[in-house]
């Protein structure tokens, strides 16, 4: 007997929206099940970027349009069921895809030239020690207090769950991801590994700045970063010890009470 994708698909809107009709009103508030769910299933709502990378995903006017409440706005008692029975529709309805490339929460804007002027003609050990300082002092994975001069305006920046081009955009999304009073960067190690290579380790954690209070629990990670010829990176690739999934789990599971230093 052959079943047709489109009676798949309806079967399963129709089950999501019985499971949404029937859950409670606080339950359904909770971020980390209905986005957590969109995300693997529909090519329209991208994963929850987080953790010294690019950007945060899933943008309020995609979410809007799928009639789905974005979990950065408030979330009251009276929330439309309406709202959340149509977003859980349209996102169970929408076809298995490969993962969605990174979008932003909100616009970062162009690629634009920030800094002074670019260090060029730096060793790799050279590079090694600015971004020790900015690691250790600057704390950058969690406030962007990074010397925007050692790296190129169109850095790649790349992570498990992002991949954005553009020191600026960066530098942007960094500023609305963790909370720098409750987040902290451990510089591990690092050192040229290459004349056009710098490699660091690190350990991480701490709290986002969402009215939900997810906590980042702390983590290890390591970071290549590619130089040009001139000396500036144009690459800052991490590789972390936690998966994709659970660092997406984490950034949409509410946590109670104050926060409070990790580590």
């Amino acid at each position: 007997m052959h079943v047709s994708r489109s009676s798949v698909s309806q079967v399963r809107s129709e089950g999501i929206a019985r499971h949404v009709s029937h859950t409670p009103t606080r339950q359904r508030c909770a971020p980390a099940r209905l986005l957590r769910h969109a995300a693997t299933r529909s090519g329209d709502v991208a994963p929850v970027a987080k953790l010294g990378s690019a950007a945060i995903q899933a943008p309020v006017e995609q979410t809007a349009a799928l009639g789905v409440q974005h979990p950065a706005a408030s979330c009251p008692a009276s929330v439309s069921r309406r709202a959340l029975l149509s977003g859980a529709v349209a996102l169970a309805a929408a076809p298995l895809a490969n993962p969605a490339n990174a979008l932003p929460l909100g616009p970062l804007g162009p690629v634009k030239r920030v800094g002074g002027d670019k260090r060029t003609g730096l060793t790799a050990e050279e590079v090694a020690a600015v971004l020790r300082r900015d690691l250790e002092v600057g704390q950058y994975f969690v406030t962007g207090d990074l010397t925007r001069e050692i790296f190129a305006d169109d850095c790649r920046f790349i992570d498990p769950t992002n991949d954005v081009t553009g020191l600026s955009k960066y530098l942007t999304a960094l500023k609305v991801l963790f909370d720098p009073a409750y987040s902290k960067v451990q510089l591990l190690s690092i050192s040229a590994s290459g004349p056009r290579t710098v490699e660091a380790d690190w350990r991480l954690g701490g709290y986002l700045v969402f009215p939900w209070n997810p906590r980042v629990e702390p983590f290890k990670g390591h970071t290549v970063y590619t130089l040009s010829d001139e000396g500036l990176i144009v690459e800052q690739r991490q590789t972390w010890e936690k998966s994709a999934a659970e660092a997406l789990r984490e950034s949409f599971t509410p946590t109670a009470g104050p926060r409070q230093q990790l580590f």
